[in-house]
């Protein structure tokens, strides 16, 4: 079986504890599911797109190394991938919100944070060119081209997996913090390595526990604690999302392609004890 369709069988397992949980209840705006749909069957026919140009990209700067490094042992090529790539995607993210600096990278992210509440499907809600310019898309490539095509495989997996895990509204960290023994200590223990479920929601969030400017790894917590962008909650953000308006939703998709043009006010209903979601956005 594709590696993509074990994390698609991962996602969806979420999908169904959230909504079994009442977490999609009256969550999701009409604009909500056009970008989910074409981020979803949109990015069936870019990926082949950004598999090209990488491959085309990666073949024309290193010509003599095509599995150079197919003999590589599996756990050390993985571990360097992994702590490679979350570097390099750690600054890229950061980049993208500096709207001053980088208002393109801005543009072009702002889709998945656009979203007025957190749950797996922000897993796919992406901006269609958005993969171009993702650290992982790029390493991904780099390593099978090396011939290194074990730890390119594990490491897709691990960091889907992770994704899903940590955008999911299922709170497994919170679970173990409340349930377990000794949880609390143990999450925090977690946290100086690994991003959990409330490390991530507070990058989503604003207002009272929501940082959009901190926690910007996507696995490995630690350099944001090297680097200062650590946010470390209580709860909660108290509201998911962007303030002020948001950008009509096939701009957002296509960024840069086209302008994003206007912001406008979206109204949004407000679920019943459902924390983290706006009322307008």
């Amino acid at each position: 079986m594709q590696p993509a369709y074990w994390i698609l069988i991962l996602v969806a397992g979420i999908l169904v504890i959230e909504i079994v949980r009442g977490r999609h209840k009256g969550v999701h705006r009409r604009q909500d599911f056009y970008i989910l749909a074409t981020a979803f069957f949109g990015s069936q026919l870019t990926r082949p797109l950004w598999a090209l140009i990488t491959a085309g990209a990666i073949g024309f700067l290193l010509p003599a190394y095509r599995g150079a490094l197919a003999d590589a042992p599996f756990v050390p090529a993985l571990l360097v991938l992994l702590l490679v790539a979350e570097f390099c995607q750690y600054w890229i993210h950061r980049a993208a919100h500096n709207t001053i600096r980088f208002p393109w990278l801005h543009g072009m992210h702002r889709t998945h944070h656009s979203a007025p509440y957190v749950n797996v499907t922000l897993m796919y809600r992406t901006n269609l060119v958005w993969p171009l310019v993702h650290s992982y898309t790029w390493w991904t490539a780099i390593a099978f081209y090396l011939g290194m095509f074990g730890p390119a495989t594990a490491f897709y997996l691990i960091i889907m997996a992770w994704n899903a895990m940590t955008h999911s509204d299922w709170r497994w960290d919170d679970a173990i913090a409340e349930k377990v023994p000794g949880g609390a200590k143990l999450v925090s223990a977690i946290e100086w390595v690994f991003v959990t479920p409330r490390i991530h929601h507070t990058h989503h969030g604003f207002g009272k526990d929501g940082k959009v400017y901190r926690n910007f790894c996507t696995f490995f917590s630690f350099y944001d604690r090297l680097f200062g962008t650590l946010h470390i909650p209580e709860g909660r953000p108290w509201r998911y999302g962007l303030p002020g308006g948001e950008h009509d939703w096939w701009r957002q998709m296509i960024y840069p392609l086209v302008p994003l043009g206007e912001a406008r006010k979206l109204p949004v209903p407000k679920p019943v004890d459902h924390p983290g979601t706006i009322e307008t956005a």
